[in-house]
């Protein structure tokens, strides 16, 4: 039976805080820092040039939709990264990003320098694993990726139950 699902929101870019993702209502970077601490950004940030937000969303979709190859290996994504460069290289948080029927999960979140990661020495434990409603996943990412054309991002919730 599939575990419950979560809620993945945006929340509103402001001059003083960046774009960031909300699980259930709270920023990632909040829960990853309760776990081990980051010092990162998330590739979403409004901050960052548009095009690099764009090639993080469609890493995303392309994650979601199967495709194996623009994400790093075993499957692993870019969640947060160096406020810095942007180079998972430098540091970045990664999680295991799968499609499980139509839903979409995120799972073993790891510090990733490359080229490899040890869930046991490099994990967040208690920090996932997240599942999403695939079809509200999917429109958020298409509505920030909209967002990132006209440089801004809106807060959208996801994972809600639709009425």
């Amino acid at each position: 039976m599939p575990s419950a699902y979560t809620s993945l929101d945006l929340t509103p870019a402001t001059p003083a805080a960046p774009t960031d993702l909300l699980v259930d209502g709270r920023p990632l970077l909040h829960r990853l820092d309760e776990a081990d601490g980051a010092d990162t950004v998330s590739p979403l940030a409004s901050d960052l040039p548009p095009v690099l937000r764009a090639a993080h969303v469609h890493r995303l979709l392309e994650a979601d939709a199967g495709a194996d190859g623009h994400g790093l290996p075993g499957g692993r994504y870019v969640l947060h990264s160096c406020p810095d460069c942007d180079d998972p290289g430098c540091g970045a948080v990664t999680a295991v990003v799968e499609r499980d029927g139509d839903d979409v999960v995120w799972r073993d979140f790891a510090w990733w320098t490359g080229p490899a990661v040890d869930p046991a020495r490099d994990g967040y434990p208690g920090t996932g694993p997240y599942r999403f409603q695939g079809p509200a996943y999917r429109a958020v990412l298409l509505r920030l990726l909209d967002g990132s054309r006209e440089g801004a991002a809106a807060p959208v919730p996801v994972g809600a139950a639709r009425g």
